[in-house]
This record gives C-alpha cells, sequence and structure tokens, in this order.
C-alpha cells in the first residue's frame, strides 16, 4: 500500500473532477459567425461548437452562405454535402422532434 500525501490527493481529486466534467457535461452550441471576404462580401457561417471541437453544422439550411457570391454550401456535424445528397438525409430522419410528444393509438395529444 502506497503512502500518499494530503496534496497528492487533492490534485489526484481535482484532475478526476475535470475528467469526469468533460464527459458528463458536454455542452454543444450553435454560433452564427460571419467574415468579410477581400472583395467585400460577407459570409455566414453556421457552427456547432462541442466542447474543445468546431464544426460547421445546420440541419434547417445550408452551413455557409455568401448572398452576394451566389455561394451556398451544406454541412452536417464538418461534411460538406451537395444539396441533394444533404436533402435525401435530412427526408431520412425517423421519429418525433423533441418537442412533440408520442400518443397512443386511438387518442391524441391537443395542448
Amino acid at each position: 500500500m502506497t503512502n500518499l500525501t494530503k496534496k497528492d490527493k487533492e490534485k489526484a481529486l481535482e484532475e478526476e473532477i475535470q475528467n469526469i466534467k468533460k464527459w458528463m457535461n458536454p455542452k454543444a452550441k450553435v454560433r452564427r459567425v460571419a467574415k468579410i471576404e477581400e472583395d467585400g462580401s460577407k459570409t455566414i457561417a453556421l457552427a456547432l461548437q462541442m466542447g474543445d471541437r468546431t464544426v460547421f453544422h445546420s440541419e434547417e439550411g445550408p452551413a455557409l452562405v455568401n448572398r452576394e457570391q451566389k455561394r451556398k454550401e451544406y454541412y452536417l456535424n464538418g461534411i460538406e454535402y451537395t444539396f441533394d445528397d444533404w436533402n435525401e438525409i435530412m427526408k431520412g430522419k425517423e421519429g418525433l422532434p423533441w418537442y412533440k410528444k408520442p400518443a397512443p393509438k386511438g387518442m391524441t395529444h391537443r395542448n
């Protein structure tokens, strides 16, 4: 059995708490960022920030939009898709959205 000092125990506990926080409380934020291009046009991007990783992501429409250059790019979790592929993936989603409740057979949930 090894004898640890109080300082070593506190340091180990602190490291363990940091590791647990990384896995137990992941925070994902959708950020809307803009960049002025060299030609003066403005590009708007939707980025999903997951802890230490940030990727382009949008389920509602294009993740990168530049109206003056007429450029739209579609991304999901940082992977670029064509409009047709992105649209097919979005149509293939199953289940109800988080804000809807499933109703038992023969009943309706009308709030």
